[in-house]
Protein backbone atom coordinates (compact mmCIF):
# COMPACT_ATOMS: atom_id res chain seq x y z
CA UNK A 1 0.00 0.00 0.00
CA UNK A 2 1.62 3.61 -0.65
CA UNK A 3 2.41 5.58 1.76
CA UNK A 4 0.18 9.00 1.84
CA UNK A 5 2.06 11.95 1.08
CA UNK A 6 1.03 15.29 1.57
CA UNK A 7 0.13 17.10 -1.73
CA UNK A 8 0.37 21.37 -1.95
CA UNK A 9 -2.95 23.32 -3.04
CA UNK A 10 -3.70 23.00 -6.23
CA UNK A 11 -1.49 19.64 -7.02
CA UNK A 12 1.86 21.83 -6.66
CA UNK A 13 4.91 19.79 -7.21
CA UNK A 14 7.14 19.44 -4.96
CA UNK A 15 9.89 21.75 -6.63
CA UNK A 16 7.60 24.58 -6.60
CA UNK A 17 6.99 24.75 -2.99
CA UNK A 18 8.96 27.68 -2.61
CA UNK A 19 7.36 29.48 -5.27
CA UNK A 20 3.97 28.95 -3.93
CA UNK A 21 4.82 29.86 -0.07
CA UNK A 22 6.18 33.57 -2.16
CA UNK A 23 3.02 33.81 -3.65
CA UNK A 24 1.05 32.64 -0.04
CA UNK A 25 3.19 35.56 1.48
CA UNK A 26 2.67 37.99 -1.02
CA UNK A 27 -1.13 37.67 -0.93
CA UNK A 28 -0.56 38.06 3.08
CA UNK A 29 1.34 40.96 2.38
CA UNK A 30 -0.92 42.45 0.26
CA UNK A 31 -3.66 42.25 2.62
CA UNK A 32 -1.77 43.32 5.39
CA UNK A 33 -0.38 46.88 3.51
CA UNK A 34 -3.78 47.58 3.20
CA UNK A 35 -5.28 46.74 6.32
CA UNK A 36 -2.51 48.99 7.76
CA UNK A 37 -2.62 51.76 5.40
CA UNK A 38 -6.55 52.15 6.82
CA UNK A 39 -5.34 51.94 10.21
CA UNK A 40 -3.12 54.11 9.96
CA UNK A 41 -4.83 56.93 7.96
CA UNK A 42 -7.60 56.25 10.87
CA UNK A 43 -5.25 56.91 13.88
CA UNK A 44 -3.41 59.56 12.19
CA UNK A 45 -6.47 61.60 11.10
CA UNK A 46 -7.96 60.80 14.90
CA UNK A 47 -4.96 61.93 16.60
CA UNK A 48 -3.83 64.71 14.31
CA UNK A 49 -6.85 66.41 13.71
CA UNK A 50 -8.19 66.00 17.42
CA UNK A 51 -4.59 67.52 18.67
CA UNK A 52 -5.09 70.55 16.29
CA UNK A 53 -8.82 70.96 16.30
CA UNK A 54 -8.13 72.15 20.06
CA UNK A 55 -5.07 74.14 19.23
CA UNK A 56 -7.04 76.01 15.90
CA UNK A 57 -10.65 75.90 17.78
CA UNK A 58 -9.48 79.85 19.31
CA UNK A 59 -8.87 80.68 15.80
CA UNK A 60 -12.08 79.32 14.09
CA UNK A 61 -14.43 80.94 15.94
CA UNK A 62 -13.03 84.03 14.29
CA UNK A 63 -15.09 83.50 11.12
CA UNK A 64 -16.48 81.27 9.11
CA UNK A 65 -14.22 82.08 6.55
CA UNK A 66 -10.86 81.52 8.73
CA UNK A 67 -13.10 78.22 10.06
CA UNK A 68 -13.40 76.71 6.52
CA UNK A 69 -9.67 77.32 5.55
CA UNK A 70 -8.54 75.42 9.15
CA UNK A 71 -10.22 72.67 8.43
CA UNK A 72 -7.78 72.00 5.63
CA UNK A 73 -4.98 72.74 7.89
CA UNK A 74 -5.62 70.25 10.53
CA UNK A 75 -4.58 67.37 8.32
CA UNK A 76 -1.20 68.69 9.23
CA UNK A 77 -1.27 66.58 11.59
CA UNK A 78 -2.08 63.46 10.06
CA UNK A 79 1.29 64.16 8.06
CA UNK A 80 2.92 64.19 11.89
CA UNK A 81 1.95 61.34 12.69
CA UNK A 82 2.96 59.41 9.66
CA UNK A 83 6.14 60.79 9.50
CA UNK A 84 6.54 59.62 13.05
CA UNK A 85 4.83 56.35 12.51
CA UNK A 86 7.35 55.67 9.74
CA UNK A 87 10.46 56.51 11.88
CA UNK A 88 9.94 54.66 14.32
CA UNK A 89 10.01 51.67 12.35
CA UNK A 90 13.33 51.26 10.48
CA UNK A 91 11.74 48.96 7.87
CA UNK A 92 9.71 51.74 6.89
CA UNK A 93 12.32 54.66 6.59
CA UNK A 94 12.92 53.97 2.92
CA UNK A 95 9.68 55.45 2.10
CA UNK A 96 10.03 58.55 4.37
CA UNK A 97 13.05 59.25 2.35
CA UNK A 98 11.05 58.69 -1.10
CA UNK A 99 9.06 62.31 0.46
CA UNK A 100 12.36 64.01 0.97
CA UNK A 101 14.07 66.31 -2.14
CA UNK A 102 16.22 64.98 -4.26
CA UNK A 103 19.74 66.19 -3.31
CA UNK A 104 22.36 67.10 -5.43
CA UNK A 105 24.39 63.84 -7.28
CA UNK A 106 21.96 62.15 -5.70
CA UNK A 107 20.78 58.30 -8.05
CA UNK A 108 17.28 58.45 -8.92
CA UNK A 109 17.34 54.99 -10.28
CA UNK A 110 15.76 52.58 -8.10
CA UNK A 111 18.49 50.27 -6.23
CA UNK A 112 18.39 47.52 -3.09
CA UNK A 113 22.08 48.24 -1.26
CA UNK A 114 22.14 46.12 1.74
CA UNK A 115 18.38 44.70 1.89
CA UNK A 116 17.39 48.33 2.26
CA UNK A 117 14.88 49.69 -0.66
CA UNK A 118 15.69 53.10 -2.30
CA UNK A 119 12.59 53.97 -4.53
CA UNK A 120 12.77 56.37 -7.67
CA UNK A 121 13.17 59.68 -6.40
CA UNK A 122 12.73 62.66 -8.41
CA UNK A 123 11.59 65.36 -5.89
CA UNK A 124 12.21 68.72 -7.11
CA UNK A 125 10.47 72.21 -7.24
CA UNK A 126 9.88 71.60 -10.98
CA UNK A 127 7.94 68.71 -10.61
CA UNK A 128 6.15 70.41 -7.77
CA UNK A 129 5.44 73.45 -10.12
CA UNK A 130 4.71 70.57 -13.20
CA UNK A 131 1.65 69.13 -10.83
CA UNK A 132 0.46 72.13 -10.03
CA UNK A 133 -0.07 73.34 -13.18
CA UNK A 134 -1.63 69.72 -14.61
CA UNK A 135 -3.69 69.69 -11.28
CA UNK A 136 -5.14 73.65 -12.45
CA UNK A 137 -5.86 72.86 -16.13
CA UNK A 138 -7.27 69.29 -15.29
CA UNK A 139 -9.70 70.90 -12.62
CA UNK A 140 -10.81 74.64 -15.03
CA UNK A 141 -11.16 71.69 -18.03
CA UNK A 142 -14.10 70.35 -15.88
CA UNK A 143 -15.17 73.73 -14.68
CA UNK A 144 -15.41 74.81 -18.39
CA UNK A 145 -17.28 72.13 -19.76
CA UNK A 146 -20.01 73.58 -17.04
CA UNK A 147 -20.06 76.62 -17.69
CA UNK A 148 -20.40 76.09 -21.42
CA UNK A 149 -23.13 73.72 -21.06
CA UNK A 150 -24.91 76.31 -18.93
CA UNK A 151 -24.45 74.43 -15.57
CA UNK A 152 -23.57 76.77 -13.56
CA UNK A 153 -23.10 80.50 -13.13
CA UNK A 154 -20.31 82.49 -10.55
CA UNK A 155 -20.25 86.33 -9.41
CA UNK A 156 -17.29 87.81 -7.91
CA UNK A 157 -17.35 88.14 -4.23
CA UNK A 158 -13.84 88.55 -3.21
CA UNK A 159 -11.94 91.76 -1.51
CA UNK A 160 -8.25 92.33 -1.63
CA UNK A 161 -8.10 92.20 2.14
CA UNK A 162 -8.87 88.61 1.78
CA UNK A 163 -5.67 88.07 -0.22
CA UNK A 164 -3.49 87.14 2.74
CA UNK A 165 -6.41 84.12 3.70
CA UNK A 166 -6.69 83.05 0.41
CA UNK A 167 -2.71 82.20 0.38
CA UNK A 168 -3.26 80.61 3.70
CA UNK A 169 -5.66 78.35 2.10
CA UNK A 170 -3.32 77.49 -0.92
CA UNK A 171 -0.82 76.37 2.22
CA UNK A 172 -4.10 74.17 4.18
CA UNK A 173 -4.83 72.90 1.34
CA UNK A 174 -1.40 71.37 0.42
CA UNK A 175 -1.36 69.35 3.68
CA UNK A 176 -5.01 67.93 3.30
CA UNK A 177 -4.08 67.04 -0.38
CA UNK A 178 -0.49 66.42 0.66
CA UNK A 179 -1.61 63.98 3.72
CA UNK A 180 -4.04 61.51 1.80
CA UNK A 181 -0.89 61.59 -1.25
CA UNK A 182 1.70 60.57 1.29
CA UNK A 183 -0.96 58.15 2.87
CA UNK A 184 -1.94 56.39 -1.07
CA UNK A 185 1.26 57.16 -3.13
CA UNK A 186 3.45 56.91 -0.70
CA UNK A 187 3.26 54.42 1.89
CA UNK A 188 1.00 51.96 0.04
CA UNK A 189 2.56 52.28 -3.12
CA UNK A 190 5.97 51.57 -1.96
CA UNK A 191 5.07 48.79 0.71
CA UNK A 192 3.12 46.91 -2.39
CA UNK A 193 5.71 47.54 -4.21
CA UNK A 194 8.39 45.98 -2.34
CA UNK A 195 6.96 42.10 -3.59
CA UNK A 196 4.45 42.99 -6.33
CA UNK A 197 5.19 44.61 -9.53
CA UNK A 198 4.16 48.75 -9.97
CA UNK A 199 0.61 47.77 -11.95
CA UNK A 200 -0.34 45.91 -8.67
CA UNK A 201 0.36 49.15 -6.52
CA UNK A 202 -1.04 51.48 -9.43
CA UNK A 203 -4.30 49.22 -8.91
CA UNK A 204 -4.46 49.28 -5.69
CA UNK A 205 -4.14 52.84 -4.85
CA UNK A 206 -6.85 53.91 -7.50
CA UNK A 207 -9.68 51.08 -5.95
CA UNK A 208 -8.67 52.22 -2.17
CA UNK A 209 -8.28 55.84 -3.18
CA UNK A 210 -12.09 55.51 -4.65
CA UNK A 211 -13.54 53.46 -1.94
CA UNK A 212 -12.05 56.16 0.86
CA UNK A 213 -14.42 58.57 -0.81
CA UNK A 214 -17.38 56.92 -0.08
CA UNK A 215 -18.73 58.56 3.06
CA UNK A 216 -18.74 62.30 1.30
CA UNK A 217 -21.70 64.04 0.87
CA UNK A 218 -23.66 63.59 -2.18
CA UNK A 219 -21.20 61.08 -3.56
CA UNK A 220 -22.71 59.11 -6.21
CA UNK A 221 -21.55 56.01 -8.40
CA UNK A 222 -20.05 58.40 -11.22
CA UNK A 223 -18.34 60.56 -8.68
CA UNK A 224 -16.85 57.08 -7.11
CA UNK A 225 -15.62 56.04 -10.85
CA UNK A 226 -14.21 59.83 -11.44
CA UNK A 227 -12.01 59.36 -8.18
CA UNK A 228 -10.94 55.63 -8.75
CA UNK A 229 -9.83 56.78 -12.65
CA UNK A 230 -8.00 59.55 -10.92
CA UNK A 231 -6.55 57.56 -8.32
CA UNK A 232 -4.82 55.42 -10.91
CA UNK A 233 -3.74 58.37 -13.10
CA UNK A 234 -1.78 60.24 -10.12
CA UNK A 235 -0.25 57.12 -9.28
CA UNK A 236 0.80 56.49 -12.91
CA UNK A 237 2.29 60.35 -12.94
CA UNK A 238 4.10 59.08 -9.46
CA UNK A 239 5.69 56.59 -11.35
CA UNK A 240 6.72 57.84 -14.16
CA UNK A 241 8.17 61.02 -13.08
CA UNK A 242 9.83 59.13 -10.33
CA UNK A 243 8.16 61.99 -7.90
CA UNK A 244 5.12 61.73 -5.14
CA UNK A 245 5.89 65.80 -5.43
CA UNK A 246 3.62 66.36 -8.92
CA UNK A 247 0.98 63.97 -7.19
CA UNK A 248 1.08 66.61 -4.84
CA UNK A 249 0.63 69.59 -6.74
CA UNK A 250 -1.77 68.01 -8.78
CA UNK A 251 -3.69 67.24 -5.73
CA UNK A 252 -3.52 70.49 -3.88
CA UNK A 253 -4.33 72.85 -7.00
CA UNK A 254 -7.39 70.72 -8.45
CA UNK A 255 -8.71 71.20 -4.98
CA UNK A 256 -7.61 74.92 -4.42
CA UNK A 257 -9.00 75.44 -7.40
CA UNK A 258 -12.72 73.94 -7.40
CA UNK A 259 -13.42 74.97 -3.72
CA UNK A 260 -11.15 77.96 -3.32
CA UNK A 261 -11.09 79.84 -6.96
CA UNK A 262 -14.53 79.01 -8.26
CA UNK A 263 -16.53 78.25 -4.77
CA UNK A 264 -17.63 74.77 -5.85
CA UNK A 265 -17.68 71.40 -3.49
CA UNK A 266 -14.78 69.63 -3.11
CA UNK A 267 -15.59 65.98 -3.17
CA UNK A 268 -19.23 67.41 -1.69
CA UNK A 269 -17.60 69.85 0.73
CA UNK A 270 -18.43 73.66 -0.21
CA UNK A 271 -15.85 76.62 1.66
CA UNK A 272 -17.51 79.65 2.21
CA UNK A 273 -14.22 81.32 1.33
CA UNK A 274 -13.74 81.75 -2.56
CA UNK A 275 -12.48 84.34 -5.37
CA UNK A 276 -15.97 83.35 -7.05
CA UNK A 277 -19.10 82.03 -5.88
CA UNK A 278 -21.32 79.64 -7.56
CA UNK A 279 -25.23 80.95 -8.22
CA UNK A 280 -26.85 78.40 -6.22
CA UNK A 281 -29.97 79.42 -8.14
CA UNK A 282 -28.24 77.90 -11.77
CA UNK A 283 -26.60 74.77 -10.56
CA UNK A 284 -28.17 71.21 -11.82
CA UNK A 285 -27.19 67.85 -12.32
CA UNK A 286 -26.45 66.12 -15.24
CA UNK A 287 -23.36 63.80 -16.67
CA UNK A 288 -21.21 67.53 -17.27
CA UNK A 289 -21.62 68.99 -13.75
CA UNK A 290 -23.44 67.37 -10.40
CA UNK A 291 -24.89 70.12 -8.21
CA UNK A 292 -23.84 67.84 -5.06
CA UNK A 293 -20.73 66.41 -5.18
CA UNK A 294 -18.97 69.30 -8.37
CA UNK A 295 -17.14 68.65 -10.64
CA UNK A 296 -15.56 65.26 -9.79
CA UNK A 297 -18.63 63.35 -10.39
CA UNK A 298 -19.51 64.12 -13.98
CA UNK A 299 -17.91 62.85 -17.77
CA UNK A 300 -15.13 65.81 -18.13
CA UNK A 301 -13.64 64.57 -14.70
CA UNK A 302 -13.69 61.64 -16.29
CA UNK A 303 -12.25 62.42 -19.35
CA UNK A 304 -9.59 64.79 -17.54
CA UNK A 305 -8.34 62.51 -15.11
CA UNK A 306 -8.20 59.54 -18.02
CA UNK A 307 -6.39 61.53 -20.62
CA UNK A 308 -3.78 62.39 -18.27
CA UNK A 309 -3.33 58.81 -17.39
CA UNK A 310 -3.53 57.65 -21.05
CA UNK A 311 -0.81 60.59 -21.65
CA UNK A 312 1.15 59.28 -19.41
CA UNK A 313 1.07 55.24 -20.73
CA UNK A 314 2.02 56.59 -23.83
CA UNK A 315 5.06 58.63 -23.42
CA UNK A 316 6.17 55.69 -21.05
CA UNK A 317 5.59 53.19 -24.05
CA UNK A 318 7.09 55.82 -26.48
CA UNK A 319 10.05 55.82 -24.05
CA UNK A 320 10.66 51.79 -23.89
CA UNK A 321 9.33 52.00 -20.09
CA UNK A 322 5.92 49.85 -19.60
CA UNK A 323 8.16 46.83 -18.84
CA UNK A 324 8.21 48.70 -15.46
CA UNK A 325 5.05 48.02 -14.61
CA UNK A 326 6.19 44.59 -14.41
CA UNK A 327 8.69 45.09 -11.99
CA UNK A 328 9.18 44.86 -8.31
CA UNK A 329 12.00 46.10 -5.66
CA UNK A 330 12.38 42.43 -5.55
CA UNK A 331 13.01 42.15 -9.37
CA UNK A 332 14.92 45.02 -9.60
CA UNK A 333 17.24 44.00 -6.87
CA UNK A 334 17.85 40.56 -8.97
CA UNK A 335 18.48 42.47 -12.16
CA UNK A 336 21.29 44.47 -10.41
Amino acid sequence: MEENKSVLPDEMPQEGAVKWKERRFKGNHLLWVILATLFGMIVSSVVGQTALSLLFRPLALRSPELAAVLDYTIQLGVIVVLVVILWVIPKNRFILRSFLPRGRGQAVAPRVVEDTYRPTQNNTVKMLLLGLLLGFVGNFFCIACALLHGDIKFYYDFSAAQVPLLLFALVSVFFQSTAEELWCRGFLYERILIHYPRWVAIAVNGLLFGLLHMANPGVSVLAIASIVLCGLSYSLVRWYTGSIWVAMGLHTMWNFTQAFLFGLPNSGIVSRLSVFHLDASTGVSNLIYDFAFGVEAAIPALIADGALGVAVLLMARRAGRLGELKQSYETMARQE
